[in-house]
């Protein structure tokens, strides 16, 4: 029985609280060692066994962070930071045994973002489902994702160092969360944006083979990467900005430094949006990750994955010049036309418009199906071959004044967690609908629930999508098909 709020580990002694719904909480554990010092850059490092005991009652270190930029936008975070940050929490309720876990990945393009955001609070979702959720926090940009490998063999590591990250965080949940009543033979990993590819990738890594049984990646699929060449030269031009001639000269700076080196390299560019995705170099991320789920290497997992309807369409909020920025610089701004070269993307786009007229509307929509919607049905496509695939789509509006928008990236977290992010005042039948459905997929890998129809199976031969909107939840057959054999070749080619 779960009935102390001083919970031991191997690791040592963490004392939680009881928040106000009623959730026992724990927050800031750290997983691994702080990757500070001759840490920065390299694997994390298990932890030390301990008898001590720490006060886990808020949150660690968020990341260290300045900016993703598109266009003129530059959107940043003014909390507490440092290099000292790789931590995790948990949220449980009642005295069980065995429960389901779900490890949430956050988003935030690699280069932002923080496990105590407000809007990933998991205490709402807790106190109606009996799961255990954890978060964690995991390294970003220059100091999670800059590839120095090629540079200097010392940091063979550096291109993904974040999905490591995951990895040990993944690896620590699984070895103590019986302690906190979770079931470690019964682990789902799910996220959204970054998260969610992170959530694909570690479906496809080796060294996350056996750790987790389930997933749910929630808008992203893992087109979003770079070359070892392409990640390289984001390097070089880092160091160069930064006036280091070698690697130890940027370990010579300090966080701070870094950070700061870090938003001036952001500012001198009018978009940073792809500059530090995860490198897919052969060894720890297949090179093709799209032909590893092809090729079954995900065969263990099952998942449940989807998009919003209008995904690109929220970053009209950052810039409303948007889609010029995207018809200009493609290859910067969409992960796929930075590796597809064989047609240019508007070459791709006046096909796939097939006489009908080009709008920005219709603009909008190639762009999240090619980024998107066809990436994620292409990826369920492949996996249900060797395991079971659940496919949504969320078309649930947002109020306004962001009406326009549609069902843009990011609206679907308000739901997931039933907190007022985007949109103030989710609406209490959509959030019953999805928690329930992610918490049954997490508890069977099946997420029928009583509060929607069937959810039949996604596959080659019966392409099922689960419509996501609070009027009505529709299980539809065949309801991208369309433009998934129409751009799949982007991919496949």
């Amino acid at each position: 029985m779960i009935n102390d709020l001083n919970i031991k580990t191997r690791y040592g002694t963490f004392n939680g609280f009881v928040d106000k719904n009623g959730v026992k909480t724990w927050l800031g554990i750290p997983y691994a060692q702080p990757p500070v010092g001759a840490f920065r850059w390299q694997a994390p490092q298990p932890l030390k066994p301990s008898n001590n005991t720490f006060d886990a009652q808020k949150y660690g270190n968020d990341p260290m962070q300045a900016s993703m930029k598109l266009g003129n936008l530059v959107e940043g975070f003014t909390t507490t930071e440092s290099e000292d940050r790789l931590t995790l929490n948990i949220w449980t309720r009642g005295e069980g045994k065995n429960k389901p876990v779900m490890v949430w990945i956050y988003g935030g393009g690699f280069v932002c973002g923080h496990a105590s955001e407000p809007t990933y609070n998991a205490s709402n979702f807790v106190s109606v489902h009996d799961v255990i959720i954890v978060t964690l926090n995991y390294r970003m940009n220059v100091f999670g994702f800059m590839n120095l490998a090629s540079i200097d063999s010392s940091f063979e590591d550096s291109g993904y160092l974040g999905l490591k990250d995951q990895i040990a965080a993944v690896t620590w949940i699984k070895e103590n969360i019986d302690e906190f009543g979770g079931n470690p033979d019964n682990i789902t990993v799910f996220g959204e944006s970054a998260g969610s590819i992170s959530t694909f990738f570690l479906t496809i890594a080796p060294a996350a083979k056996g750790l987790f049984q389930k997933a749910i990646p929630q808008s992203g699929a893992v087109g979003f990467y770079k070359t070892p060449e392409d990640s390289t030269q984001v390097a070089k031009n880092f160091m160069d900005f930064c006036g280091a001639k070698t690697v130890g000269d940027l370990m010579k700076k300090s966080g701070v430094e870094l950070q700061k080196a870090y938003a001036g390299f952001t500012n001198t560019r009018e978009m940073n949006i792809a500059d530090f995705y995860p490198t897919c170099d052969g060894k720890f991320l297949p090179r093709n990750p799209f032909k590893a789920i092809k090729d079954g290497v995900a065969r263990g997992i099952k998942i449940l994955t989807g998009t919003t309807a209008n995904e690109w369409r929220a970053f009209l909020l950052a810039n409303e010049n948007l889609f010029d920025l995207v018809r200009k610089d493609s290859q910067d701004i969409s992960p796929i036309f930075s590796h597809y070269t064989k047609h240019t993307n508007e070459e791709v786009y006046k096909k796939w418009l097939n006489d009908r007229p080009d709008t920005e509307d219709n603009f909008a929509d190639f762009t999240t199906q090619v980024d998107w919607r066809v990436s994620q049905e292409l990826a369920s496509e492949y996996q249900s071959k060797f395991n079971d695939v659940f496919y949504y789509l969320f078309t649930q509006q947002p109020s306004p004044p962001l009406k326009y928008l549609g069902a843009f990236h990011a609206l679907d977290l308000s739901y997931t967690f039933n907190v007022p992010y985007i949109e103030e005042n989710p609406d209490q039948r959509l959030v019953r609908i999805i928690q329930a459905s992610w918490a049954a997929f997490a508890a069977t890998g099946n997420p029928d629930n009583e509060f929607i129809p069937h959810w039949e199976k996604y596959s080659v031969d019966n392409r099922q999508t689960m419509e996501l909107n609070s009027k009505g939840c529709i299980c539809h057959k065949d309801l991208n098909t369309q433009n998934l054999n129409a751009l799949r070749h982007v991919y496949e080619n």
